[in-house]
């Protein structure tokens, strides 16, 4: 008798909302795409934290019939790790100001935006007629191409593969490095992907001499989204600047591939 009436008091002095529908909207073409993975809803009513909710699922707001303020935080898998969960840094939370009759469900969507002071650092969509800021490294022995019209994600998209008796690849950004703080958390990289082999994600110097591995993203067969924190990357790195790296190696006779779209390497001032 007591478990249901806290359930008929939490039903009479709440509302909920339903949320089907997340977006992320770019301000202009230098934040690239507005593809995401936001899997969770991070919601704070009245400036307390109210519970963390998968997108879609019926969020209670207890409001006991008074004006709310509600903050949305946009909740994602960080490394791509189910148990990792955390708001991204880099979306702008949401507040709404409303009123709502308890006991009411309102549906409505959500569309999250960049923080202003986003720095990006580093953007990479394969779409520059004249090149892409990705090289194979030294010891490479794959090949690094645009994807064939049929596996791109958004406009074009770039090949990494491994076929025949080639045994190893590996591929990083180009240009004069990427300066990165120290002792930070909020330092980022986003992109969208489909492989076949599970590949790694890590920072190095610019010699080459030093690398630290990010994360090791599995196989999946069809486009996905994932955010990379590099933190401890930067940190285990002696260096004054920094390069992304990718690789992967072949043990088997299947050919392997790794499709790559929208690089975007993010951090906080």
């Amino acid at each position: 008798m007591l478990s249901s009436c806290k359930k008929y008091q939490a039903a009479n002095s709440s509302f909920f909302i339903k949320s089907d529908v997340i977006s992320v909207t770019t301000a202009s073409a230098s934040e690239g795409s507005g593809s995401h993975k936001i899997t969770d809803l991070w919601l704070y009513v009245n400036g307390k934290y109210q519970g963390t909710y998968p997108v879609g699922s019926l969020m209670p707001i207890a409001n006991k019939d008074q004006a709310t303020t509600i903050n949305v935080f946009a909740g994602i898998k960080n490394n791509g790790i189910s148990d990792t969960r955390i708001f991204y840094p880099f979306y702008q939370f949401l507040t709404l100001d409303t009123f709502v009759t308890a006991g009411k469900t309102i549906s409505r969507s959500f569309s999250f935006n960049y923080k202003p002071n986003t720095q990006f650092l580093w953007m990479e969509n394969f779409e520059n007629s004249v090149g892409y800021s990705l090289k194979t490294s030294d010891n490479n022995v794959g090949t690094l191409q645009y994807a064939s019209a049929g596996d791109n994600f958004e406009g074009k998209s770039i090949l990494a593969s491994l076929t025949g008796s080639q045994n190893y690849a590996r591929f990083e950004s180009t240009g004069s490095g990427f300066e990165l703080k120290t002792g930070v958390s909020d330092i980022f990289l986003e992109l969208n992907y489909k492989s076949n082999v599970a590949f790694t994600v890590g920072l190095a110097d610019l010699a080459g001499t030093q690398e630290a591995e990010a994360v090791v993203v599995n196989p999946q067969a069809s486009w996905n989204k994932i955010y990379i924190q590099l933190a401890s990357s930067v940190n285990a790195i002696t260096a004054n600047k920094y390069k992304v790296y990718f690789k992967f190696v072949k043990t088997d006779d299947i050919d392997k591939q790794v499709f790559i779209d929208n690089v975007k390497l993010l951090y906080l001032p």
